[in-house]
C-alpha cells in the first residue's frame, strides 16, 4: 500500500507534481543560457578547434592501433 495522501491509493504524480516539475525543467534551462553572443567569427574558430581536436585524436587512436598491432605480433 501507498504512502501517498488518499488511503489506498498507491503513489502516482497527481496534477499538482507535474506542473512543479515542468516549473523546475524551466528553471533548469535558464541556468544554461550562454550569457556571451556569439558572432560568426567565433564559431568559425570553435569550428577550427573542433576539427583540429578530431583530427589529434584520430592521430591518437591510429597510433595506439599501431601499438597494438605491434605487440600482437611480438608475443606471435
Amino acid at each position: 500500500e501507498g504512502t501517498g495522501s488518499k488511503p489506498g491509493v498507491p503513489d502516482v504524480p497527481s496534477d499538482d507534481s507535474k506542473e512543479e516539475l515542468s516549473w523546475k525543467s524551466s528553471d533548469d534551462e535558464e541556468g544554461s543560457f550562454d550569457p556571451i553572443p556569439r558572432t560568426p567569427e567565433d564559431s568559425e574558430k570553435e569550428s577550427d578547434d573542433e576539427e583540429e581536436q578530431e583530427s589529434r585524436l584520430s592521430e591518437e587512436t591510429r597510433i595506439q592501433e599501431e601499438e597494438d598491432a605491434k605487440e600482437l605480433y611480438r608475443d606471435v
